[in-house]
């Protein structure tokens, strides 16, 4: 009996129809939002002091993973797991990409062999937007539309400063950003801007925004940083750093506005994570700022403990995935391709290799499952996650160390010499994974470079 009404208002309306229908099926809108050097603690919902109101209202709108990972400890390596859905190390990323050689660091750059989000989505109809940060291939023939990025605007190198903003370009063309305001601000604008032409061009997008904030140097503007010294007396240079993160914060405020101006929120799904840990280099703010950042985890960027790899991961999509949730699977930079394709329903090629896996079921509160162990390498360092354990190895130290995070969030008991069989198997785990996925350009550390592993009370 129902029938008869919606046939009679098909024939008479056929265009509001075929526009729900449209609508039903139009492709999501997609939004990487990535920082830089960003600690665990450091979101206001998680009992900073630092306000972050914009942050915080993606974790009630969204899906907060507690055991979230980014996949090394250091920024390029990162980056190339989030682009291609793998390892870092089988895409020619290791170690940090420079325009030149750094002592035994070759230059590095990102496989073009290596498929990326853009280049994934690019049949789909999506077009693709790089606006910040690339830091990972200097030399023209590895620029981010070398890559399948259809624009980009912003810096190919790793710290372009925030008020004197260096190697700036417009795709292939350099310009000029210094004088035109703080730099964090500039990126959130022109983020706005790119959004606002897709969306008039109506075709689905893709947006990677990576800020270079809260990364050194410790930049902001002053009222901000007034601010944070009255809050953070005592705390050093962490003041500074605070007024970055709420700029920060302030940007990605205007990004979500706009999503709700333009009434597509409920069509995009927004992603926001971190590249690592916060950063303890006396260049930054040191070790007492960092302990500060990485909340009840042991240890900063550069290093394999939790503090260096556990950070903020926020993923909203409204009316797909629900709101206030907390999830603690574990998850790692490189879920996020395979997570986005799955979201827009794009199914790899056959020759696309991927090894993350993709978090909607997670997000959505389905079962997931970890397929394999999780591993890392870094400056010769390395770690293994297979279930509740965690191996360790430093290259300075002649043992492993053996973790069970979950049960010890700020790694304080080294369980290694109770338990030497599943140290025996993590490191031939590893030691399987190294011959498949690594190979490592750079050689052997034998000893503590202090100034990417200070020696503090918290890490002797």
């Amino acid at each position: 009996m129902r029938l008869l009404p919606l046939l009679l208002l098909a024939a008479l309306y056929p265009a509001l129809f075929l526009t729900l229908a449209s609508a039903a099926e139009r492709a999501p809108n997609l939004i990487v939002i990535l920082a830089d050097d960003l600690g665990w603690a450091d979101l206001g919902h998680d009992g900073s002091q630092i306000d972050t109101p914009n942050l915080d209202r993606l974790a009630k709108e969204g899906v907060k993973l507690t055991h979230y990972r980014s996949s090394a400890p250091m920024c390029s390596p990162t980056r190339a797991a989030l682009l291609t859905g793998r390892y870092p190390h089988s895409v020619g990323v290791p170690e940090l990409a420079s325009p030149d050689a750094r002592g035994n660091v070759p230059i590095l750059a990102l496989d073009h062999a290596a498929i990326t989000i853009p280049e994934a989505l690019k049949p789909a109809g999506y077009r693709s937007s790089l606006v910040g940060k690339w830091h990972i291939g200097h030399a023209k023939e590895n620029w981010p539309r070398t890559h399948g990025f259809d624009e980009f605007w912003g810096s190919l190198i790793g710290t372009p400063r925030f008020w004197d903003v260096k190697e700036t370009y417009h795709n292939e063309t350099p310009i000029t950003v210094t004088g035109q305001g703080y730099y964090t601000d500039q990126l959130a604008a022109k983020a706005v801007e790119f959004i606002r032409r897709d969306v008039a061009a109506e075709k689905p997008f893709f947006l990677y925004l990576a800020f270079n904030a809260p990364h050194y140097p410790l930049e902001a503007p002053v009222e901000l940083v007034q601010k944070y010294r009255r809050i953070f007396p005592d705390r050093g240079l962490f003041g500074i750093y605070a007024a970055m993160v709420e700029r920060l914060d302030t940007g990605i405020g205007q990004v979500l506005a706009t999503l709700d101006e333009l009434k597509i929120s409920e069509n995009t799904l927004v992603v926001f994570t971190s590249d690592n840990g916060p950063s303890a280099e006396l260049n930054h703010y040191g070790p007492e700022g960092a302990d500060f950042s990485n909340g009840p985890h042991r240890g900063y960027k550069f290093g394999l403990t939790e503090g260096g790899l556990r950070v903020p991961f926020l993923a909203r999509w409204p009316g797909k995935i629900p709101a206030g949730t907390v999830r603690s699977g574990n998850a790692i930079t490189m879920d996020i391709l395979p997570t986005l394709l799955d979201a827009a329903r794009v199914k790899p090629a056959a020759n696309h290799e991927i090894h993350g896996q993709s978090l909607l079921p997670l997000l959505r509160g389905e079962p997931f499952a970890r397929t394999g162990a999780l591993h890392w390498e870094n400056q010769q360092n390395y770690a293994v996650l297979g279930g509740d354990w965690k191996l360790v190895k430093r290259a300075w130290e002649p043992q492993a160390r053996l973790y069970r995070p979950a049960d010890d969030i700020g790694e304080d008991h080294n369980l290694a010499v109770q338990n030497p069989a599943k140290v025996t198997e993590l490191t031939a785990l590893h030691a399987a994974w190294r011959q498949r996925y690594y190979p490592n350009p750079v050689p052997p550390v034998a000893k503590r470079t202090t100034g990417n592993f200070p020696i503090t009370a918290q890490d002797p």
